[in-house]
This record gives C-alpha cells, structure tokens and sequence, in this order.
C-alpha cells in the first residue's frame, strides 16, 4: 500500500514537471508566431495612398532580380529615369547592385540606401539593411582596399623603375669615366715613353 502510494507521489511530480516545462515552450511559440506576423515587409507601416507597391515584398524581389538581368549600361539608362521619390530610390539601389555597377556608383547607391533605411518604418527597412545595405558596405570596403593596394604596388613599381633609371645612368657615368681614365692613362704612358727615349 505505501509503495503504491509513493509510486503515485512520484508519478505526479514527474506529471506536474512535465506540464510545467510544456508551458514555457507554448508560450514562446505563441511569442514567435506574433514577432512573424509583426514583420510584413512593408515600406511604411502606415502608407499614403500614392506610396506604391508598399507591401509588395514579391515586386520589389522580382525587380531586383529583373535588374541583375541587364547590362550596366541598360541599368544606367533606367537609373537615369528614375526620380527621387523613396519608392524610385528603391529602384535605383536595386539596379545598382550588379556585379558590373562602377565603384563610384556602387558608393552613391549605399548613401540611398542609408537614406532609404532611415525613411522606411516597415520591415522592409531590415530587409534593405541586410540584403543589401551591410553586404554591399563589406564589398566596397574590400574594393577601396584592393584599389589602394594596387596604388601603393604602383607607386612601388614606379620607384623600381626610377631606381632602376638612375643606377642605370651611374652605371654608364662610371663606364665613361673609366674610358676616360684609361685615355688618360694612354695618353701618360706615352708621354714617359717619349720622355725615355728622348736623351738630354
């Protein structure tokens, strides 16, 4: 009987601690499926009316990715009809992230994109940061930094070859004085030669 007893004690606790730990964890699902249905990708959480394409992740996505289809210069010529409104910078740091976009206008695109994060108030401003906004930093950062190396190396290269230029000039004035050295030495031997053979 007392063992049955215990038995019993020790299959609720274990019971009880169970449905405690199943608690928590409904909880923080419940949590998560809120944070998701928080983030909508939007522009703005409370758009205008002439705000278009506001939560249009799919559009933007494709836009994007219509964009890596083009040539530079066919992005350049759309780049050029673009406006300045938020939803047309957009578009223009979209188009500006080709591989064959220049550096300068890599670097133009990350100050509208800075812009941009900082007007949107919708999850899209997270998505522009981090699609576009922090990995495009990391590749200009290492382009300044291989366009620097290749100045430096060419400025290394260019000192190389002066160098080269002025060892080559010593190298000839040497060869010039020695020529002239042995003329003179020339010319001395025969003027002692002369000098033995003429008696006094």
């Amino acid at each position: 009987m007392k063992a049955k007893i215990i038995k019993a004690g020790i299959s609720l606790v274990v019971l009880s601690l169970a449905g405690c730990k199943l608690i928590p964890e409904n909880e923080t699902a419940a949590e998560r499926q809120e944070v998701l249905h928080e983030r909508n990708y939007c522009l703005y959480k409370t758009p205008e009316a002439s705000v278009e394409q506001n939560c249009d992740v799919v559009y933007w996505l494709n836009y994007w990715l219509d964009g890596d289809e083009m040539t530079w210069a066919q992005r350049k010529a759309e780049i050029a009809l673009l406006s300045d409104s938020p939803q047309d910078l957009l578009r223009k740091v979209l188009l500006c992230q080709g591989k064959d976009t220049p550096y300068q206008d890599k670097l133009r695109s990350q100050s509208w994109a800075l812009s941009l994060i900082k007007e949107f108030d919708g999850g899209m401003q997270d998505m522009l940061s981090v699609m576009i906004y922090h990995p495009s930093q990391v590749l200009l950062e290492s382009e300044s930094a291989v366009v620097t190396l290749s100045k430096i190396n060419g400025g290394q290269s260019t000192r190389i070859e002066e160098q080269q230029a002025l060892v080559d000039q010593q190298r000839q004035q040497i060869e010039e004085q020695r020529s002239q050295i042995e003329q003179l030495l020339k010319i001395e031997a025969s003027i002692m030669d002369n000098a033995k053979g003429d008696p006094k």
